[in-house]
């Protein structure tokens, strides 16, 4: 047996065992969450507002929705921006040195710190802009995220547009069709499933937030209202229910079983993690599922 066999068969081995501390870590990791939220993981705890429990605590219903809805928004806002992006640089910029600085940031956009982007909702949106955003509330939370995962999404829209063959652009331009017409009738649909898995991955990382969500979008024991009522202390006078309306998440619902220990059952904290992770593992499936049907397809 050569050195280089014994070598390959070390590095297989080594592998192996990377990948089973890994599957350990994680199963220890989610079954002391699972164990620990087991007093208090019950449909009434998760499908209740907090608001109906006697005290601080009790429920997470109100923070599921919140969750759920900012999550959805957030990333219905970056969408449409991170998908032209990289329409705008793959089909229409040319290289040159405003491109490579307009790339660039967007590396170093991918890499800010959430704390740093919840510190600039927080002074900017909660502050600055609170006669429209309303403060700490809904569309606050939204836009800070949306900055968040915009680059997830672009970078996804990207790759998904390189995989597009050429050969199906050229012959559509031949055929007399505009660039326009090129992008819109077989560029967007060749890549679609590439870009609906960057926008589930963006959905996912706006859900699994804490510092930003924390810091722009404030917390309310309530189930969000959908209504419009007077407001002095916003522009034109009105309130947009739940846009301009505090919103819970359940990232702050975790937190506040650490911070109010004496208000809040450390079970009920692992409950509403158990919960948060279950719907990003349900955010990851369909990605799953979206790229599993992309290769048969």
């Amino acid at each position: 047996m050569n050195i280089r066999h014994l070598k390959g068969r070390f590095f297989i081995s080594l592998s192996y065992l990377c990948a089973i501390f890994v599957l350990f870590a994680l199963v220890f990791i989610l079954g002391n969450i699972t164990i620990k939220a087991l007093p208090s993981l019950n449909l009434h705890f998760i499908f209740t507002s907090e608001s109906t429990e006697p005290g601080y605590g009790g429920a997470i219903g109100n923070a599921v929705v919140g969750t759920i809805i900012i999550s959805l928004f957030s990333t219905l806002l970056a969408t449409p921006v991170a998908v032209g992006t990289a329409i705008y640089l793959k089909r229409y910029a040319n290289e040159g040195p405003l491109v490579r600085i307009f790339r660039f940031m967007i590396d170093v956009l991918s890499g800010t710190p959430s704390i740093v982007l919840g510190v600039f909702g927080l002074m900017l949106l909660v502050f600055v802009m609170r006669e429209i955003t309303g403060g700490f509330s809904l569309i606050s939370g939204s836009i800070a995220l949306a900055i968040l995962i915009l680059p997830v999404i672009e970078r996804a829209s990207e790759e998904a547009i390189d995989r597009v063959h050429r050969d199906l652009e050229d012959a559509s331009y031949a055929l007399g069709a505009t660039k326009w017409d090129t992008i819109k009738h077989i560029t967007i649909p060749s890549a679609l499933s590439g870009i609906l898995t960057g926008i589930v991955l963006g959905t996912g990382r706006a859900a699994e937030e804490s510092a930003v969500v924390i810091l722009t979008a404030g917390y309310t024991q309530f189930f969000p209202e959908y209504k419009v009522a007077a407001s002095e202390k916003l522009l034109f006078g009105i309130k947009v229910y739940p846009f301009q309306d505090l919103v819970a998440t359940l990232p702050l619902a975790v937190y506040h079983s650490f911070e109010f220990p004496h208000l809040v059952s450390v079970s009920e904290g692992f409950a509403a993690a158990f919960v948060l992770i279950f719907i990003v593992m349900i955010i990851n499936a369909v990605t799953r599922l979206i790229v599993w049907r992309r290769r048969i397809g």
